[in-house]
């Protein structure tokens, strides 16, 4: 069979994206309070060229194959643009996007017990190479924390409802950043982070804690957005915050957003 690169495309059509999605492929993180070690986690893996107007296809088998040559590495950024380049060069492409998408896990202590327990997170390395331009890798880290309205908490005589905060923030990443640093910053900015493992004097603790820190979906997000300012701007080229509450008295949802 004709090398399908080779073959010739008659609708004269040209393909932005094109590629293969949801390959699921162990990976290696390492981990900032342990650098001497890393995290072994799994990533859904999506990887994309594009296709000139007159080419036929792709050679997809040729994606995983790159892929899965580096399943030792520990991954950072140089290592994906690495991978990256390969692909573009082996597709005779002019772009190609990588993107990896996984749980990435901190250990939190409980206030009062002192108990260890696992908390997830959800984060994105996304890298797009392309010709005479400069690499790019945003890196999103996700997570889940309390809010507590302070609405509620000023006209209710008995307590106040609380809501699960989603929590995204968005680097455009230009020098090395560690995933916990990010957590870090939404951790220190919400009513009350959260934990796997509380026994009951931990829930009283945690409660109570939410309760005296009271954060609207804006308070939340200018707060996180300051301290990123602070401290990794200058690692960054732009950064955003996204907030999304998920209300416990309401069927919809708070949100908030701010771009650098």
């Amino acid at each position: 069979m004709k090398d399908i690169q080779n073959q010739k495309s008659t609708l004269n059509i040209p393909i932005k994206t094109v590629g293969i999605t949801n390959v699921k492929l162990p990976i290696f993180i390492r981990e900032k309070n342990n650098p001497d070690n890393f995290q072994h986690t799994v990533s859904d893996i999506d990887v994309f060229v594009d296709l000139k107007a007159d080419q036929k296809g792709i050679h997809m088998s040729r994606l995983q194959i790159e892929l899965q040559k580096h399943l030792k590495d520990v991954l950072n950024s140089n290592i994906i643009i690495d991978i990256a380049n390969n692909i573009q060069k082996i597709s005779e492409a002019d772009r190609c996007q990588l993107i990896y998408k996984f749980p990435y896990f901190t250990k939190n202590e409980a206030p009062v017990s002192k108990l260890i327990g696992l908390v997830y997170h959800n984060i994105i390395f996304d890298v797009t190479v392309a010709k005479n331009k400069d690499p790019v890798f945003i890196m999103t880290v996700q997570t889940t924390n309390t809010s507590l309205c302070p609405c509620s908490k000023e006209i209710s005589d008995y307590g106040a409802h609380n809501q699960r905060s989603k929590i995204k923030v968005i680097c455009d990443v230009k020098n090395f950043i560690y995933i916990e640093d990010i957590i870090d910053i939404i951790n220190n900015n919400s009513s009350c982070q959260i934990y796997s493992i509380l026994k009951r004097p931990d829930e009283k603790y945690v409660t109570e804690y939410a309760y005296n820190n009271p954060m609207f979906v804006e308070d939340i997000s200018r707060n996180i957005f300051s301290e990123l300012t602070n401290k990794i701007s200058q690692n960054v080229n732009w950064y955003q915050v996204e907030v999304e509450n998920e209300e416990s008295i309401h069927q919809h949802n708070a949100y908030a957003k701010i771009n650098s």
